[in-house]
């Protein structure tokens, strides 16, 4: 049955696999966090962005009987903020270490030589060794094919360390969402307890 190939193949029959960012600088997507708020907002201010002081709010239908334990939602914010800290600050020194290795000239390998390496022929012969070249040129040679070795690999490991610190930047700012959703509860509590009221006793108070 025919088939198509997801990668191609090299010369020795081993299929390789295409990546599209090799050798791509994706800097752009590796953002500088950090934690806005020093302590989570007053429960009182109001959702909306308002002061939320004593605001007169239009008529409110009927909720029921509403249990909201604010002692323990701000207790959860304190604990997320504090878990959000360590994990921004932990970010943060991962991509201050990436991006010194992807912007490095040599980290995954040696240096290339500083001269040319020079071709093995009978004038560069070492005497009495049975080599073309000599001693520096054999040993330049090897360090050039790490170096080389090593700016292949860097071509692709460094666009994949960079998008795995953006999945990361993005679970952060989604843990700030989940955050502020918190916060916007207790608000969102705060503003309906202030629009309140008893309701109306059942019969006259005075029989």
């Amino acid at each position: 049955m025919p088939h198509q190939n997801s990668g191609s193949h090299d010369d020795h029959g081993g299929s390789t696999i295409d990546d599209p960012d090799a050798g791509k600088d994706l800097s752009h997507l590796v953002p500088t966090m950090g934690v806005g708020w020093t302590a989570p907002p007053s429960f009182n201010l109001d959702p909306n962005g308002g002061t939320g002081g004593g605001q007169s709010v239009g008529t409110v239908a009927d909720s029921g009987p509403i249990l909201f334990d604010a002692a323990t939602v701000r207790a959860t914010e304190n604990t997320l903020l504090t878990q959000g800290r360590n994990a921004v600050a932990n970010y943060e020194t991962l991509r201050a270490r990436v991006d010194a290795v992807v912007h490095s000239a040599a980290f995954w390998g040696p240096k290339h030589p500083d001269s040319p390496v020079a071709a093995m022929n009978t004038g560069s012969a070492t005497p009495n060794t049975g080599y073309y070249q000599s001693q520096k040129d054999r040993d330049d040679g090897d360090t050039e094919t790490l170096a080389q070795i090593g700016d292949e690999f860097a071509r692709h490991i460094g666009p994949a360390m960079q998008k795995a610190l953006a999945m990361q930047s993005n679970a952060l700012e989604l843990l700030g969402n989940y955050v502020a959703m918190i916060n916007n509860s207790g608000q969102s509590y705060g503003r309906v307890d202030r629009a309140s009221r008893f309701p109306e006793p059942p019969g006259s108070v005075t029989s």
